[in-house]
């Protein structure tokens, strides 16, 4: 059955630990291991069938608006491929929105592609499982649009949760969820809190420049894989500890700095001076780096810490379950 329109939803992401080591130069050679937790926080898409009384066939409204007479005159090139992608070529009308701003480290420009697949599958009466949705994602992003991205934010919007995603030489990739103890996943989210930098940044830029310099970062990368297993079993042990898993996230976003110089922004070492002063366990900057926002980690609720940080804007993420889904369908 055909749907006049379709609402969808994705979330977006915090990496943990692993970033980097998603990328094909690096995973072709070494698994590529990364740890992720979806949160509930969100890019919606709204896909329309547009009717032939409009004089454009497309309307793309994003931080822009298209109206075009054609899909292959539409510039906003995750709209363009993922109609290509699944032969879509009727006058639609889409439109998207999202709970916090792109380019932010959040995994963004995954999320949308994952929510728009999602409706699209949906408004023409398709079931689409998570992984098929993660699959078409990082195909549109990396293989069409020839970004130099790596896989784990598509599988982040597309599953939900926390998750440990493994990516194999083959192309294949493992995804575990690791939400053995949910006691323990609410206590870690009491305990963390991102921190805007105001600053945002184009990931691919800088994961052009790493991807440049791949040779020479691969034993870094192989060390954030193996850091990746540490924080698993720990995770994965009787009574996790906020203490280690803080201390590996801060090895981790050490080694990241060291694999391009555009990682770090004088803003994000001045959270991060400040967060030393507070007694921080562990901290990063989320995405590629460049700005966005910086993830912590306390050994207490984050919440209490809020009142040290007057002048910023501090958001406190919960676990999303659900991953991509349809919320109607008319």
């Amino acid at each position: 059955m055909k749907y006049q329109s379709a609402l969808t939803l994705a979330p977006l992401r915090i990496s943990f630990i692993g970033g980097g080591t998603d990328i094909k130069s690096f995973y072709s050679v070494h698994p590529g291991k990364v740890i992720s937790a979806a949160i509930n926080k969100y890019v919606y898409v709204h896909i329309k069938r547009h009717d032939p009384l409009f004089q454009e066939r497309f309307r793309i409204s994003y931080s822009q608006v298209e109206q075009t007479e054609s899909r292959d005159q539409i510039k906003n090139g995750i709209v363009k491929s993922c109609l290509e992608l699944l032969g879509v070529d009727e006058p639609l009308q889409i439109s998207t929105s999202a709970d916090l701003p792109a380019s932010s480290g959040l995994g963004s420009s995954s999320t949308f592609a994952t929510a728009l697949l999602q409706g699209l599958h949906s408004l023409n009466g398709r079931k689409v499982t998570a992984k098929q949705l993660a699959e078409e994602a990082s195909y549109v992003e990396i293989e069409m649009l020839k970004e130099p991205i790596g896989k784990q934010d598509q599988y982040a919007a597309a599953f939900g949760g926390l998750n440990y995603c493994e990516f194999n030489a083959n192309g294949k990739v493992k995804i575990e969820h690791l939400e053995n103890s949910l006691k323990f996943i609410e206590k870690l989210f009491k305990s963390s809190c991102l921190i805007w930098t105001g600053e945002t940044r184009s990931a691919s830029i800088i994961l052009k420049k790493q991807e440049q310099n791949a040779k020479n970062n691969f034993d870094n990368l192989k060390n954030l894989a193996d850091l990746t297993m540490q924080f698993k079993k720990e995770l994965n042990s009787k009574s996790p500890n906020l203490k280690v898993l803080g201390s590996i996230i801060r090895n981790g976003w050490e080694i990241k700095q060291l694999l391009s110089t555009y990682v770090n922004t004088l803003e994000s070492q001045k959270i991060m001076d400040e967060l030393e002063n507070l007694n921080c366990v562990g901290y990063k900057l989320l995405g590629a780096g460049g700005g966005g926002f910086v993830y912590a980690i306390f050994n207490s609720s984050s919440s209490s810490y809020s009142k040290k940080f007057p002048t910023r804007r501090v958001l406190y993420p919960k676990l999303d379950t659900a991953g991509a889904r349809t919320l109607s369908l008319i």
